[in-house]
């Protein structure tokens, strides 16, 4: 009976088309006909399918696909129980008997390929969410690593400075030395001039003597300052106020110094 419907209702259309074709009994519900590409698509004999109930056919028994129309991912259930995934189209055939001719297309492929897509938006989406920590990470990384090479650098610059003042001040001490002995000297030459001029020169060496003391003072100040900021944790010096004043000057002018290498 089943041929005979076939070929009746869609003759050489039936057996040769490259759709997937059955036909339904309306009123017992049973598959009255198919054609070797749906048996092909469901793995089953062609005979083996004439008389199966439309519901256990679907994976979906309680889906209606009975009205005429389009229906999207319908599931037929193949030989080893595995869903098969279609796009159906039904239509009611006009004849003696009550049928319904379906049209299935397999979209397996395309759901497989919709799924990989999914799949591949989402680990893309989790390398993008990876790539933008890892790039707040570098750059936080970043901004520390410039803030210690200022600090090392600025470090440096205030090393430099208080070997160079440790320096200088070692110079200076010569001279300092020199001009104290000599003003010892002076003192002893003194006691040899003659009475009215020793009070002039007197006074002018104590005026030399307090100078003398003064820079040596100062160059004394600035030696013990240089060696207490090497020390970690030693005393601290003050230095005399106009020499203090002077460093302090320069040493803020190093803020603006800038630390980076030129490119």
């Amino acid at each position: 009976m089943g041929d005979s419907v076939a070929k009746a209702v869609f003759g050489l259309l039936f057996e040769s088309s490259t759709e997937c074709l059955f036909i339904v009994d309306r009123v017992t519900t049973q598959v009255v006909s198919v054609n070797v590409r749906l048996s092909e698509l469901l793995a089953y004999d062609t005979h083996a399918l004439i008389g199966t109930l439309l519901e256990n056919l679907v994976y979906e028994p309680g889906r209606d696909i009975t009205i005429p129309g389009h229906y999207e991912d319908v599931a037929l259930r193949r030989s080893d129980d595995y869903p098969v995934f279609v796009e159906l189209d039904c239509a009611h055939v006009v004849g003696d008997r009550e049928l319904t001719a379906y049209v299935a297309r397999d979209t397996s492929e395309r759901r497989l390929l919709e799924r990989e897509v999914v799949a591949k938006h989402s680990a893309l989406y989790t390398a993008y969410a990876d790539l933008e920590r890892a790039y707040a990470q570098l750059e936080e990384t970043k901004r520390l690593l410039e803030h210690r090479n200022r600090e090392v650098a600025m470090l440096a610059l205030r090393a430099g400075v208080g070997e160079l003042v440790a320096g200088i001040a070692h110079h200076l001490n010569n001279p300092v030395g020199a001009l104290s002995s000599t003003v010892r000297r002076m003192a002893v030459e003194i006691g040899f001039l003659p009475e009215n001029h020793q009070v002039v020169m007197t006074r002018l060496l104590d005026r030399v003597r307090q100078i003398s003391r003064r820079i040596e003072s100062n160059v004394n100040a600035i030696v013990k300052a240089s060696q207490s900021t090497v020390k970690s944790g030693g005393d601290q010096h003050e230095l005399p106020h106009e020499v203090s004043n002077a460093l302090a000057s320069f040493v803020d002018r190093l803020d603006d110094i800038s630390t980076k290498e030129p490119s």
